[in-house]
């Protein structure tokens, strides 16, 4: 084997081991049809319109809670009424069905989907309920809270809002 040819081999050799490593080559670009799955696309702080927003009385832009890193959500301020989103990719409405810290947990559908009204005990003295509905895999949460007491049904407007949200959630 002369010099050119060991070269030439050891190059290509050095050059399918690079590949097939993936080091030192330049990455391969993520195919464009492939686009996050269930929740991982859907932003809380988008999940109402602008216009949607102010019907419900809510002012905008929200505030990102990250109080809990498996449930990221956006935070409205409004009055009477105000409302906080999260989305969940790993429980549904039937996991938190399980859980003991409901006073009242009520299983409806909303755009036929499984879906609840509940209200934790410490939720019930501060007046908050939350409506949740499955979608793309997990369950968004619309927790809505009444400032002050006006007599209000919190979960009959935490409903009204994930109706109204629900038809553009993944299923």
């Amino acid at each position: 084997m002369n010099a050119l040819s060991r070269t030439v081999a050891v190059g290509c050799a050095g050059a399918a081991v690079l590949a097939i490593t993936g080091c030192g080559g330049p990455t391969t670009k993520q195919d464009p049809a492939v686009q996050p799955q269930g929740l991982a696309a859907v932003d809380p702080c988008t999940l109402l319109t602008p216009d949607e927003l102010k019907s419900f009385g809510f002012n905008g832009p929200g505030e990102p809670e990250t109080t809990i890193s498996s449930e990221p959500g956006c935070s409205f301020s409004g009055r009477p009424l105000t409302v906080t989103f999260y989305k969940n990719q790993e429980k549904t409405v039937e996991a938190y069905s399980h859980q003991k810290n409901w006073s009242k947990f009520d299983r409806l559908q909303i755009d036929g989907r499984a879906a609840a009204s509940a209200t934790s005990e410490s939720g019930k003295a501060a007046r908050i309920c939350s409506a949740m509905f499955d979608a793309g895999g997990g369950v968004i949460l619309v927790d809505v809270s009444e400032f002050l007491d006006q007599g209000l049904d919190e979960c009959a407007e935490a409903v009204k809002v994930a109706q109204v949200i629900a038809p553009r959630m993944p299923r």
